[in-house]
């Protein structure tokens, strides 16, 4: 009850037991001597026998207390306020030693036997049991490495070989093995010894997230900025990656006759999900891609896409692919698609650059070709909201085009970013004669207003609207391209 009352109770507890069988020792030493006197009227082998046996119940018991002794004082007290976590390897390992040394006292002190005859007996008996298990003790001394070195601890993610999902977290490490549960929940067991003689990577170490790379070969007509563009893009519209405090970087690798082999080193938050994050940058590589129109070159000798139609690919000629493959133009004819790609411009925009300020008249309708953009709203009052990031091949600034209205966000470049930017003369030549196109306009404003709404009335944001916001937004856009 002591011991439970007092501040550090909870510490001092795992010497409760030790103290009491040294109090029984020292009672039953106490009680021996009186006894042996007694027993050696009868029995003088019977006597000496006891004092032997209470003298080598008391090296035990002293021996017991010694261990917790360490245990509380050093290894839970001294090397955890130096900020060291002991491994319970290496407690174990203190405990054997100190077992074995206790040992030989005995037998040289208590039972009168020669400590070089004990030590020398000892040896060679070791010398046998390790001629017998040689893999068992050659794994318990790597792990007797491992606990001093401690390259990794329990908790860390570690790889042994080149696939992705080799990767595990640590789960328990003791004399023999080291237990691994990987991010499909297996559990491998790998013995110290191999840890040892193959090639660990170490995942949660300085900092719990780390680099991965995706190689990808791109055409030799695309520029350097160009590629940056897409594979920072690609990283970037990971959220979990681009939250992280470290920015991603792009690398030439080689020259190949295919292309140019490119680099990405980005930061993983987790180890157990790089298999996720790295699907989901090569999937917005290959998007982006897509949108610029490049193809990931393929070997010389390869078997390419006959039209379907004798005249598809002159009917396609001189519309930019980006144009092509933006929903909002899906409505269109190949003419009108041509049209709009003859008077769109491309501007770059460099990381951290505003593109469009909330507020500021416009005139034009933008596209983004590759990169990444962030948009922000700010309210009366109260400070920015961003709102949400355009990743390639979305459009924006439609409001400004179509109602007349000054920017309502503000956009800015996350990494180095192109855009299409299509002039207000080409749409209205277009959608003059298009009124389905201001129907479908409509739905898209009307969606991302809302979506604007909910996103700031989250940040206790007030906005309103009204119930037939959607036939507001289709009649100022038939009224300004001047229909009925």
């Amino acid at each position: 009850m002591l011991l439970r009352s007092t501040k550090n109770g909870h510490t001092l507890k795992p010497l409760a037991a030790p103290v009491f069988l040294v109090a029984v020792a020292l009672g039953l030493q106490a009680a021996a001597h009186p006894a042996s006197q007694a027993l050696i009227v009868y029995n003088a082998d019977i006597a000496h026998q006891l004092l032997i046996a209470v003298t080598i119940l008391s090296y035990l018991c002293w021996t017991f207390l010694l261990i917790r002794l360490i245990d509380v004082v050093v290894w839970n007290k001294l090397m955890r306020a130096r900020n060291y976590v002991t491994p319970p390897l290496l407690r174990d390992i203190v405990a054997v030693v100190i077992w074995y040394l206790v040992g030989c006292m005995i037998f040289s002190l208590v039972l009168g036997q020669s400590l070089l005859h004990v030590m020398t007996a000892s040896t060679v008996a070791l010398g046998l049991i390790g001629f017998a298990l040689q893999k068992p003790i050659f794994d318990a001394f790597s792990g007797i490495v491992l606990a001093f070195q401690q390259p990794f601890k329990e908790g860390d993610w570690i790889k042994m070989g080149d696939k992705p999902r080799e990767i595990g977290r640590i789960t328990e490490m003791n004399w023999r093995a080291v237990h691994l549960v990987t991010a499909d929940e297996i559990t491998f067991i790998m013995p110290n010894s191999e840890l040892l003689s193959h090639q660990v990577k170490v995942y949660s170490r300085p900092e719990q997230f780390f680099r991965d790379e995706i190689r990808v070969t791109l055409p030799y007509g695309v520029t350097t900025h160009q590629g940056e563009r897409i594979l920072l893009g690609a990283a970037n519209q990971v959220e979990e990656i681009a939250a992280i405090p470290r920015k991603s970087i792009v690398s030439i690798v080689d020259y190949t006759d295919r292309g140019v082999l490119w680099s990405l080193l980005y930061w993983c938050p987790v180890a157990g999900r790089m298999p996720v994050f790295h699907y989901q940058v090569h999937q917005n590589i290959l998007r982006n891609l897509q949108y610029v129109g490049i193809e990931v070159p393929v070997p010389i000798l390869d078997l390419r896409r006959v039209p379907s139609k004798p005249d598809e690919a002159e009917e396609m000629r001189g519309i930019d692919p980006l144009v092509q493959r933006v929903s909002i133009f899906a409505a269109m004819t190949a003419e009108e698609l041509r049209q709009i790609s003859s008077l769109t411009k491309n501007r770059l925009v460099i990381a951290g650059t505003p593109l469009l300020q909330q507020g500021d008249p416009g005139d034009s309708l933008f596209i983004l070709r590759d990169g990444l953009l962030e948009v922000s709203i700010a309210t009366d009052g109260q400070p920015e909201t961003v709102v949400g990031r355009i990743n390639p091949g979305s459009f924006f600034g439609e409001r400004s085009l179509l109602l007349g209205e000054p920017r309502s966000a503000s956009i800015v470049a996350v990494v180095d970013s192109t855009v299409a930017e299509i002039p207000r003369e080409a749409m209205a030549q277009l959608m003059s004669g298009r009124p389905e196109l201001a129907v479908y306009l409509g739905e898209v404003l009307t969606e991302r207003q809302t979506k604007s709404a909910a996103k700031l009335a989250s940040n206790h944001h007030v906005v309103e609207q009204t119930p037939s916001l959607f036939d507001q937004m289709v009649n100022r856009i038939r009224s300004f391209l001047g229909e009925s």
